[in-house]
């Protein structure tokens, strides 16, 4: 029965990373590839000859490319350093609050605040564009970044919330009879026991909003502050798609978040598990 279910479990590992990495290998030769190669109808699935000049193109400091790509990269940068700077301390304080505190309509708070969480972007996002036309507010980073804290708080206060609940009363009551007042408990006891779970909603936070879309794209119109998910379609025109440079576009656009997630990814294991126990 074991061997059987161990069995099982290699197959869905296997078909999980087939359905993984799969386009991101496609994608890695589709920039390799000529781009007379890549509109020529084959089914020959290598190129026939290898060319890194999609890449030069990137990394070229006097092409369009490197602008374009690397301009991106700094204002995804941007945003997600704001949004993590703002959301994740906010949700750390209201996620302590919520579980240290007793006070009228708790319960009721803390549910509303969680069921905006199933509330989709599109369905907000024309008010909040309105109010950005309205305040001259748009193709502000820092104010996008506001939208986006608004997105993820209630995610973020959930995961810290369930941390502390997770937290043994013994280690409150503890403290408590040691003489400690309430800024002690948090800052001395508390906070540094979380430090995994912080970090692991930090992670989350810059992930989340590195990999944002639809806010970027409807908030940030002008070239200049482009995140990189929207750089992509800069390599298209009415006439004709770069296909190579959209590619090698794309593996560039996941290689931050990739290197976060090989560096801190025990952090990201542990501070996500130790926020998911129901409280």
């Amino acid at each position: 029965m074991k061997k059987r279910s161990k069995g099982l479990y290699s197959i869905a590992v296997v078909l999980f990373l087939i359905f993984t990495l799969a386009p991101i290998v496609w994608n890695f030769i589709m920039s390799l590839t000529p781009n007379n190669e890549l509109v020529k109808f084959s089914t020959q699935l290598l190129p026939t000859t290898i060319s890194f000049a999609n890449y030069q193109k990137i990394l070229d400091s006097s092409t369009k490319a490197h602008q374009v790509v690397f301009n991106g990269l700094k204002n995804s940068i941007k945003l997600a350093l704001y949004t993590t700077l703002m959301c994740v301390p906010l949700a750390t304080l209201t996620a302590y609050g919520f579980r240290r505190y007793h006070f009228k309509w708790k319960i009721g708070l803390f549910r509303s605040l969680l069921i905006t969480m199933v509330i989709p972007v599109f369905a907000t996002i024309i008010p909040i564009f309105e109010m950005f036309a309205q305040f001259k507010l748009i193709n502000n980073l820092f104010w996008v970044s506001v939208i986006c804290v608004t997105a993820f708080y209630p995610l973020s206060t959930w995961m810290m919330y369930n941390h502390f609940h997770s937290i043994s009363q013994d280690l409150w009551d503890a403290a408590a009879m040691d003489g400690a007042n309430e800024w002690y408990t948090a800052w001395e006891i508390i906070l540094p026991a979380s430090r995994n779970a912080i970090l692991g909603c930090v992670l989350t936070v810059i992930l989340m909003t590195w990999s944002q879309f639809q806010i970027p794209m409807i908030l940030l119109t002008s070239q200049s502050n482009k995140v990189v998910t929207l750089i992509l379609s800069e390599f298209m025109t009415r006439d004709s798609v770069d296909y190579g440079m959209i590619a090698a576009s794309g593996l560039f656009t996941i290689l931050p978040p990739l290197i976060i997630a090989i560096i801190f990814r025990r952090s990201l294991v542990s501070g996500l598990s130790s926020g998911s126990v129901k409280g």
